[in-house]
């Protein structure tokens, strides 16, 4: 699967993670990211203009038009705006478009890293998932069962260094993988896996903040 970094400006950003914006929409005369190149369940990584990354989301149902008019916009502007959160001044730049693209943003958390991307004048980058910073790791009953954490995503290079863990208490743990494998070598998930009561299917997130260092969260499933 790809991940995406989408440039929006702040005051959407900010109705995103408010919770008042769920969809996010893209309107174009030609047929550019991410009409064709998003599915549900990809994860969406999103930046302010000229400033941060501020939140991610996971892409949810995608809706997609090509061929369109100024009525047919009209038509979507009144189908979709209260979930968009256009202004007027949004729909009259987008009168003329051809291509649509409406997202369902699920699972929006507040982020402060976001992936490496080509800079351009583009507002949106399709991306190979193995430039993410964000990894959640389904956990398996063996690996609550017996207490260790698989990072399958993980690279040669990144096993062949130390790993520095963030824990949620505030606490640091220095370690590494075990002879080079997924497997990281510390044991004491134990812990944590019943301090926050996890299950097959929940996930461990790892954020890089660094290299070599993660920030470590725990999330239940949906």
């Amino acid at each position: 699967m790809s991940i995406h970094v989408a440039i929006l400006k702040r005051p959407y950003l900010k109705l995103i993670l408010a919770g008042r914006k769920t969809v996010e929409s893209r309107l174009t005369r030609t047929a550019q990211p991410p009409y064709g190149r998003i599915v549900t369940g990809e994860r969406i990584f999103l930046k302010a203009s000229a400033g941060p990354f501020m939140a991610t989301a996971l892409a949810g149902q995608v809706e997609q038009h090509d061929g369109l008019t100024p009525g047919a916009i009209a038509r979507l502007q009144s189908r979709h705006n209260h979930a968009v959160c256009g202004d007027p001044a949004y729909w009259k730049l987008k009168r003329d478009s051809r291509f649509a693209v409406f997202i369902r943003l699920k699972q929006v958390e507040p982020i402060e890293v976001g992936p490496v991307y080509p800079k351009s004048m583009r507002a949106w980058h399709v991306l190979d998932e193995a430039l993410s910073p964000l990894m959640d790791i389904p956990l398996t009953d063996g690996a609550i069962r017996n207490r260790y954490i698989a990072l399958t995503r993980s690279s040669d290079k990144m096993r062949c260094r130390p790993l520095t863990l963030h824990m949620p208490d505030g606490s640091e743990v220095e370690t590494g993988f075990a002879d080079g494998k997924p497997r990281i070598r510390w044991r004491g998930w134990a812990r944590y896996y019943q301090q926050y009561e996890m299950i097959p299917g929940d996930t461990v997130r790892f954020v890089a903040v660094a290299p070599g260092r993660y920030r470590v969260s725990f999330h239940k499933q949906d």
